[in-house]
């Protein structure tokens, strides 16, 4: 059995694997969603894409300040990123009446896709919150 680490009571730790591959897990589906728009609509695809780029690139400042940021706010803060860049996605591509068109197979509203979108997220800012947020008791050492 490994010891507590007194720093890092719950575990959670900064790895590179693991970070880039929970961005590009929860940011992917927005890049495919902007090259199978950019089509359809240059305009609204070249959005797309820069919602796409732009939930990296803050995922990229958050890797590189790792030294500052506590494993457990970075994840939260990446969440939160990609919750909103998502969101925007969304939000373009539904007002330019391109969200269920560039959609292969069923067809499920931007509405839908909302509230998963929330769902997801938040249920796995709550489990981050639960398993590995510190604790009075962590802070008290």
């Amino acid at each position: 059995m490994v010891p507590a680490d007194p720093e890092n009571p719950r575990g959670l730790r900064w790895d590179r694997g693991g970070w880039l591959g929970s961005q590009l897990g929860g940011s992917c589906w927005i890049g495919a969603a902007a090259l199978l728009t950019l089509p359809r609509d240059v305009g609204v695809g070249l959005v797309v894409l820069v919602l796409f780029a732009a939930a990296n690139l803050v995922g990229l400042l958050l890797w590189r300040r790792r030294e500052q940021l506590s494993p457990y706010a970075g994840i939260q803060l990446l969440l939160t990123v990609l919750g909103l860049f998502g969101a925007s996605a969304i939000y373009v591509l539904d007002r330019a009446g391109l969200f269920e068109q560039i959609q292969v197979g069923g067809q499920v509203s931007a509405g839908t896709t909302y509230l998963v979108l929330a769902g997801v997220i938040g249920l796995l800012m709550l489990f981050f919150r639960l398993r590995f947020a510190p604790s009075r008791r962590d802070a008290q050492r």
